[in-house]
């Protein structure tokens, strides 16, 4: 009899040994289930162009690096949601990353658009992809990004601004009554000299272009013109107009990031070292591609440097405009200004 009670006993023991074990190591053991079956949908606009083009590379690399674990999916077309939306729907965890402009949502991303204050970034398009990367260093641009629940995912910056018109401009006086698709801080310069800006999401401008709604458009030289088919709608390519850029890096929802494996993140931070040099590389691919094309379908004209300088000379005015109106609403648009152009000397010399 002993003997039998000794056995069930020592099953008994057994029995809880194991289930012991079990709970003791369930959590890792969830955390490796979740980790061979993480699955993140990208939220995009437009279609495939030479922004977006990197990010193929990218998803890429992160599924070969993690095994397959680590599953991105990039959706065009805004499928997941309508451009304007993105940020909405970041915050609403409808998506794991997505990228917006921050002139398509106003005052939603106000900090963000120091980035785009006119005349003020460099004109080479890796160091503009490094002023970027240095933006999100300051921590009032990560506070505002987190009032989304969102986090810095991929510091890629859009080149200078061109311009395509359907009405010749060869100097300022020439924008006077000019219907321009403009970003919100660079329209506040053209606006001065008689044009009248409006701001659309690049998929709306062919339309507006065709049916004559807007008579000139600002959009990443050169390869956004092609990839919007705007060159099939214009009739004139303005050459060193170059008012600046937008802000429309790419962002992710915090909630799915910080659910990211470790090794996952470290991944990932590696890869993005060399983002301003990747997509800068792409942007002289799209000149190289595009330009010939424009040639032979429209007419370019040489915006003069003494044009250009009137411009500029207005941008000073716009900068105490931009830090007068973050400061209003609370936000610390002096210091954020002061940073910012201390990292333009740093990165640019100027």
């Amino acid at each position: 009899m002993q003997h039998k009670n000794f056995g069930l006993r020592k099953i008994i023991i057994t029995f809880v040994c194991l289930i012991s074990m079990i709970c003791i190591n369930f959590p890792y053991t969830s955390k490796a289930l979740a980790a061979s079956d993480i699955k993140w949908n990208f939220s995009l606009f437009g279609g495939v162009r030479d922004i977006t083009r990197p990010l193929h590379k990218w998803s890429e690399d992160m599924n070969k690096a993690t095994n397959g674990k680590w599953q991105i999916k990039l959706h065009y077309g805004s499928v997941l949601s309508p451009a304007k939306s993105n940020l909405d729907g970041l915050k609403a965890g409808l998506f794991e990353a997505m990228q917006i402009c921050a002139a398509y949502i106003p005052g939603k991303l106000s900090l963000h658009t120091v980035h785009e204050l006119p005349f003020f970034l460099p004109k080479d398009a890796e160091k503009i992809n490094q002023m970027m990367w240095a933006l999100w260093k300051h921590p009032a641009l990560l506070k505002e990004l987190g009032k989304w629940n969102a986090v810095p995912l991929i510091p890629a910056a859009l080149p200078q601004y061109g311009l395509m018109t359907n009405k010749p401009v060869h100097n300022v006086k020439d924008l006077d009554g000019l219907r321009i698709r403009i970003a919100g801080e660079m329209a506040r310069i053209v606006s001065q000299f008689g044009a009248v800006p409006a701001m659309m999401p690049g998929p709306d401008i062919y339309e507006a272009m065709e049916r004559g709604t807007i008579d000139a458009v600002t959009l990443p030289w050169a390869f956004a013109f092609g990839a919007f088919k705007i060159n099939e709608v214009s009739k004139y390519a303005i050459i060193n107009f170059a008012p600046g850029s937008m802000c429309c890096p790419f962002f992710a929802n915090k909630t799915a990031w910080d659910s990211l494996p470790d090794a996952f993140k470290k991944l990932h931070l590696n890869w993005i070292k060399d983002a301003p040099k990747i997509w800068a590389n792409e942007y002289k691919k799209g000149d190289n591609k595009w330009i010939k094309i424009y040639k032979k379908q429209m007419e370019f004209i040489e915006f003069p440097p003494e044009e250009h300088a009137k411009l500029a000379e207005k941008a000073d005015m716009a900068y105490k405009d931009w830090v007068k109106r973050m400061e209003k609403k609370g936000l610390p648009g002096k210091e954020l200004f002061n940073y910012y152009k201390a990292k333009r000397k740093e990165i640019a010399g100027y």
